[in-house]
């Protein structure tokens, strides 16, 4: 049997070599019951000849704890994670402490468009019963490294190539679309997207896709800040200018709380007053938004409830196996404050369509 030595091995290259499916030498490299003890020795010495690492896969005592691995991107020069994130891995961890589950914490660096650049070793050299994934776009290479074919594998805000992955998403769509409809019906009809841009990380460019959609339907023309929410002092900044110069944009739709948070201080600095002047409205719901002054308006996540929903799924794959990928999406729900104000206009024409709703195609 060849070592296979310029790519790794995965779970179809063993089963293709040893004729049988993937379900089979998964349950075999995991010690779950359901194959022969002829067929599970097959399955070791072969992957061993084939240099398939099977590290993280060892079978575990059955009176052990289960150990589920927390893998959390972050920026290089931004090690610690960000404000969204944090309720989540609290549901995460609520439910495992619940579940008397061993938790495990690793941190993945990853490039700014959410790529990982390297795989925690705490990933490859221990054994875990599973795997969740937060805040990562993996493509088809780091599916491999991460033997998220053969370690039950569950993503939270995480986008994965070619892979059919559990995956626990917001309805960044629906979010979206309810957020620039409401700035409709207040009155407004001059309404940019700041920080976004075409190739964005996956949920942003969903937004993104929404509000253009929304502006199309009703007929209204579209306003860019194309700079990355990530660096939301920059996208703040370029937001305050874009008002500036075009004083008829009257509401601005962030692609997340930080950027908009950012924007409101800018803009006080500048002397733009919200929501007199312009009207904000955020997503994600995170804890300053209810504290700066004035309060965000903003789209609000159940960040707790993803993460239990995670571990609900994990302990789905572990008790059922990997059937098919199940992606799980949380709608977010308007949370009203202070940072929109209401335009009266006039009410429309007979036979005109409202701009609070889609125009028929």
């Amino acid at each position: 049997m060849k070592r296979c030595t310029d790519k790794a091995t995965t779970i179809g290259d063993l089963a293709a070599a040893l004729g049988l499916s993937p379900a089979a030498v998964s349950v075999a490299l995991r010690g779950k019951p359901g194959v022969s003890s002829a067929t599970r020795a097959r399955v070791l010495e072969a992957s061993a000849k084939m240099g398939y690492q099977v590290a993280s896969t060892l079978p575990r005592r059955s009176r052990d704890p289960l150990t589920v691995t927390l893998v959390i991107r972050a920026l290089p020069e931004r090690p610690t994670t960000n404000v969204f994130y944090g309720p989540i891995l609290s549901g995460i961890e609520e439910r495992c402490r619940g579940l008397n589950i061993r938790l495990v914490f690793a941190i993945m660096p990853v490039d700014e468009r959410n790529h990982p650049l390297e795989v925690p070793r705490s990933v490859t050299d221990h054994p875990t019963d599973g795997l969740i994934l937060v805040g990562a776009d993996i493509g088809t290479r780091w599916t491999s490294l991460l033997r998220v074919d053969a370690v039950p594998t569950v993503l939270v805000d995480g986008y994965a190539e070619d892979e059919a992955l559990d995956s626990v998403d917001i309805d960044n769509a629906s979010g979206a679309r309810t957020a620039v409809r409401y700035l409709m019906s207040r009155g407004h009809r001059e309404i940019a997207m700041v920080g976004t841009a075409p190739n964005a990380f996956p949920s942003v460019r969903e937004r993104r896709v929404a509000y253009e959609q929304v502006v199309s339907e009703a007929r209204l023309t579209p306003h860019y800040v194309d700079v990355p929410y990530y660096d939301h002092e920059r996208a703040a900044e370029a937001a305050v200018q874009y008002v500036l110069a075009h004083p008829e944009v009257t509401a601005i739709f962030c692609a997340n709380d930080l950027t908009a948070i950012t924007f409101l201080q800018a803009a006080r600095v500048a002397g733009i007053s919200v929501p007199d002047q312009v009207s904000v409205v955020g997503f994600d719901d995170i804890d300053l938004a209810s504290i700066i002054l004035p309060g965000l308006t903003t789209m609000a996540v159940d960040k707790p409830g993803m993460g239990r929903l995670a571990v609900t799924l994990l302990l789905h794959q572990l008790e059922f196996g990997k059937i098919a990928g199940c992606t799980t999406l949380v709608k977010p729900t308007l949370v009203e404050r202070a940072t929109v104000r209401t335009i009266e206009r006039e009410a429309p024409e007979a036979g005109t369509v409202p701009l609070s709703e889609p125009a028929p195609v």
